[in-house]
């Protein structure tokens, strides 16, 4: 989901690691509950695109 304040649809599968990465890190350091929420689901989306992104590559990877 996009809201305009950032285009996440040009990350690389790399940058997209770094931001799982960074996410769960930092859902481990908050103490904030709420916070802790939010962040989960952003990892949640950030996931979903990962696995989007190797799925469409594994598909042209067969077509190939």
């Amino acid at each position: 989901m996009n809201y305009g304040t950032a285009d996440i649809s040009t990350l690389d599968i790399n940058e997209l690691c770094d931001q799982c990465r960074a996410l769960a890190f930092a859902i481990t350091e908050l103490t904030d509950p709420i916070a802790r929420d939010i962040m989960t689901w952003i990892l949640v989306e950030r996931v979903d695109m990962l696995s989007l992104r190797f799925e469409s590559e594994e598909v042209v990877l067969e077509l190939a």
